[in-house]
């Protein structure tokens, strides 16, 4: 039995899915298998999958009798790991040769950590670095708690697409939690880390990709309710040492408001003014809203009435995350990752154009 089970769950993608596979199989960590849940997509992507699987033990299938739901497909999958280990990996993502290599290496270090994280990049469809969480850590190696879980709050916590976790996690800290929705990834990650280690190795060893369809770009005030009810149960577990359970308290809701002031700002520069209300609602309906709640109600305001606002908004939103990216992009300065950039763009190829090349 191989050691490590890599969760591909899919939906109607099937060129980025492509890649997201064949980044698995040229991994220097070979004893895995990729599981590939797809979404019922009713599109090519069986028949991608089942040329990979014809030329590789390692790809197994499974079809959803129905669509049902992303944050779904993530936790059913779980029930079908038998391996020590687990990993997901959204289908437009993709990840650099060593990722598992360097994840399973850093389990030696801390034989009771629950998870082990490389850096993942965001990345735009041009292929600029637009954010690296884990460049925004200190160093490498063993963080216990409470450090684990608050160097996470605050946007920080590993991207999962370069995470490898035990399976012995799922029995002490349970699986994902539907209730909670889109951050479900954080969630888990928040419950392990707040009360095991975690293993931290900052080289760049996956991509996430930022585009108009991701989940990430869709999302509206909604997600607040995840955010709260993950707060709430950090909250009442007494598992965590009560200062603990105070600071992640406080450190959550800020993020909470920040996370709203976000959406509405990003909404009002797509168009979407009803989102954008929707986040002002949130956040006047907390007591801790303040500065963020008058400025979203000035910047709707404005929007809504002055000429050329939101073009200026525009504006602001883009220096803002140029400034995000320079930050990141020195942060990877230490590394050379042009060799595993070229790679993930031959893999992009169909199996069928590598061969005739």
């Amino acid at each position: 039995m191989p050691s490590l089970s890599v969760i591909v769950p899919t939906y109607r993608r099937p060129t980025l899915l492509r890649r997201a596979i064949a980044s698995v199989l040229g991994q220097t960590y070979r004893d895995l298998v990729v599981l590939v849940f797809d979404n019922a997509s009713g599109d090519e992507t069986e028949s991608v999958v089942a040329r990979f699987a014809a030329r590789d033990s390692r790809v197994r299938y499974v079809c959803r009798e129905r669509n049902i739901g992303g944050p779904e497909n993530f936790a059913r999958a779980l029930d079908d790991v038998e391996t020590p280990y687990f990993a997901f990996l959204s289908d437009d993502d993709a990840l650099f040769p060593r990722c598992y290599e360097i994840c399973l290496r850093g389990f030696a270090a801390a034989p009771d950590a629950l998870m082990s994280a490389a850096s993942t990049l965001e990345m735009d469809a041009q292929g600029s670095i637009r954010f690296s969480p884990l460049g925004l850590w200190p160093r490498d190696g063993v963080y216990h708690p409470p450090e684990s879980i608050l160097r996470m709050l605050d946007n920080r916590h590993p991207t999962w697409t370069s995470v490898v976790f035990k399976r012995e996690a799922l029995a002490l800290v349970g699986g994902l939690d539907l209730a909670v929705g889109p951050p479900s990834d954080l969630d888990f990650e928040l419950r392990i880390a707040a009360r095991f280690p975690i293993v931290v190795d900052r080289t760049p060893s996956a991509v996430f990709s930022a585009h108009a369809d991701s989940n990430t770009a869709r999302q509206n005030a909604a997600i607040a309710d995840g955010m709260l009810l993950m707060s709430e149960k950090l909250a009442a577990d007494e598992r965590i040492p009560a200062t603990t359970r105070a600071a992640i308290g406080t450190r959550l809701a800020r993020q909470i408001r920040f996370k709203l002031f976000e959406v509405c700002v990003k909404a009002l520069v797509r168009g979407d003014d009803e989102v954008a209300r929707q986040a002002f609602e949130r956040l006047r309906s907390r007591d801790d809203g303040g500065v963020l709640r008058v400025t979203c109600g000035l910047l709707i305001g404005a929007c809504r009435v002055i000429p050329g606002a939101r073009a200026l908004l525009r504006a602001a939103e883009r220096a803002r995350l140029a400034a995000r990216a320079r930050r990141a992009a020195a942060t990877v300065g230490a590394y050379d990752i042009r060799s595993d950039l070229r790679w993930l763009q031959s893999i992009a190829e169909p199996p069928e154009a590598s061969t005739q090349a």
